[in-house]
This record gives C-alpha cells, sequence and structure tokens, in this order.
C-alpha cells in the first residue's frame, strides 16, 4: 500500500467534507417525486463533470484502466438501487441501512485480495462506527420506516458499496502519485459511468429523462457536482490511508443524513438516533488514535 498507515488530522477532515456532500447528493434523491429519475440525473450530471474534470486532469495509468472499467460496472448497479431504495423509506432509515454493513465487508475483501489490515485500534474504531451506523438504521426499522423489501436492497448496497470501494482504493492508487492522479482516476470512472448508465436509463424512462435532463440541470448538476468532488476526495484519501479506515469514516454521512432528513424532509427523529450519532462520534475518535 502506498500513503500513511493511518488516518492523518488532514485526511479525516477531507473525508468527513466528502460524507456531507453525499449525505447531500442523497438528500435531493430521496426529496424528488421520482426516486429512479432523480438518482440518474445525478449519475448523468456527474458524468458531465468528471468528462470536463478528466479533461484538464493528468492521465491515470494504464495500469489502472481495469479499475475503472470495474468502477464504472458496478456503479451502475449501485445507482439503480439507490433509486429503488427510497421508495418506501425515509432518507434517515434506508441511507444507514444501505452504509451500515459496507465498511466491515470492504474490510474483509481488502484482507482477503491486497493483505492491508488497519492497526487493531483502528479496526476497534471500524467496529464501534459500524455499530454506530447500524443503530441509527435500526431505529427507524422498528419504528416502521422501512420495510422488508426495502430492506434487502440496502443491505445488497451496501455489498456494492464495498466492492466498489476496493476497486477504486486500489485503482487509485496504482493511478499515479499525487492527489491530481485520484482525481483523474475517479474523472474516467465517473465519465465512463454515465456513458454506460445513460443507454439503460432511456431505455427504461424514454424521452422524459431527456425533458428533465434539461428542465431539472440545476438539481442535476448540484447533486452530480457534489457526487463528483465528494468521492474524488474519498478516493484519494484510500491511497493514503487504509481503505477500510477511510470507507469507515465516510459513513459518518449518516448523520448528516439524519439531520438532513430531520430538518429538511420533516422526518422524525427519535432519541435512539442521537445516541446512534454519540456512538458514531465515539467511533471517529477512536479511528483517529488509531
Amino acid at each position: 500500500m502506498t500513503g500513511a498507515a493511518h488516518l492523518t488530522t488532514g485526511v479525516m477532515a477531507a473525508v468527513l467534507g466528502a460524507a456531507l456532500l453525499h449525505a447531500l447528493w442523497n438528500s435531493l434523491v430521496k426529496s424528488a417525486d421520482d426516486k429512479f429519475l432523480s438518482s440518474a440525473l445525478v449519475a448523468l450530471w456527474c458524468g458531465v463533470a468528471a468528462f470536463a474534470a478528466a479533461l484538464v486532469l493528468p492521465w491515470p495509468s494504464r495500469a489502472s484502466a481495469p479499475f475503472i472499467v470495474a468502477s464504472a460496472l458496478i456503479h451502475i448497479v449501485y445507482f439503480l438501487l439507490v433509486g429503488r431504495l427510497y421508495r418506501n423509506a425515509d432518507l434517515s432509515v434506508a441511507y444507514p441501512m444501505m452504509r451500515g454493513l459496507a465498511p466491515l465487508v470492504a474490510a474483509l475483501i481488502a484482507f482477503a485480495t491486497l493483505g492491508e489490515a488497519p492497526g487493531p485500534i483502528a479496526i476497534l474504531g471500524v467496529v464501534i462506527l459500524v455499530f454506530g451506523v447500524m443503530l441509527m438504521g435500526a431505529s427507524g426499522l422498528a419504528h416502521g420506516r422501512i420495510d422488508a423489501a426495502t430492506l434487502v436492497v440496502a443491505l445488497a448496497n451496501s455489498v456494492v458499496i464495498a466492492v466498489y470501494s476496493v476497486i477504486d482504493g486500489q485503482g487509485g492508487r496504482i493511478s499515479g502519485p499525487g492527489a491530481l492522479f485520484a482525481f483523474a482516476y475517479n474523472a474516467w470512472a465517473d465519465a465512463l459511468t454515465a456513458l454506460a448508465y445513460a443507454p439503460i436509463v432511456l431505455l427504461l424512462r424514454g424521452r422524459s429523462v431527456a425533458f428533465a435532463f434539461v428542465r431539472d440541470w440545476r438539481r442535476g448538476l448540484a447533486g452530480g457536482l457534489a457526487a463528483f468532488v465528494g468521492y474524488a476526495v474519498v478516493i484519494w484519501a484510500m491511497t493514503q490511508a487504509p481503505i477500510a479506515a477511510v470507507a469507515a469514516l465516510r459513513e459518518t454521512s449518516v448523520v448528516f443524513a439524519a439531520l438532513i432528513g430531520v430538518v429538511l424532509l420533516g422526518e422524525p427523529f427519535q432519541a435512539q438516533r442521537a445516541v446512534a450519532a454519540l456512538v458514531i462520534l465515539i467511533g471517529v475518535v477512536t479511528l483517529r488514535l488509531g
């Protein structure tokens, strides 16, 4: 592995900012009437922003090309599942359930494929964070804010998230030295995702996609930029620290999502979510100590 063996303060701050951006674009999807179309617009506008960035960034290494293709393919599955996820569940419930298991699965995949294992304190931080994320989602499950079918979709997408996290972490590492190459890797992956995803969306929704792409361009561009910049920062962070630690820290986005859901979307807030947020904070501090 290249980069530092633990999370520095700078990397941690960057990932927390990326987590906020991720929660913001997910809230845009949830607040729309058509969840699938909204998630598709984010993906497509993310591709537009990514292609523009790719034109001015350095070329990533040839060795990273297979990772870029693999990342694009699995992100299509991710966006399809996100569009399905928010149909029958609150953002503050569905979001943490989707993100909850991903860091642990990512840690197992990174260990099995890359031989990467964070230190014992960092592993403890990952476990605490995952527990807090799942606790936040479970509060909504207990109050009937998510159905069984949607729960299955959320858990399936956790595995998808874990897989693309490891792919992109390693792809970013071999793309070249420095943050610009990590950003370039993400730019080409996002551009390719949009290029491959567009025909699928058109097949499923027809001309309405083109109308929505133009009509809702401000919303789509805002979500696309948040998705692009937020994940580019995460990929860079995974070149500087263990994938499992970065993946776990990124899931602090569930706290931001819960706050957005309550304040802006009018979703209920239970005491268990406050406890879950405190557990997540403890996990963040433990990760930093690791």
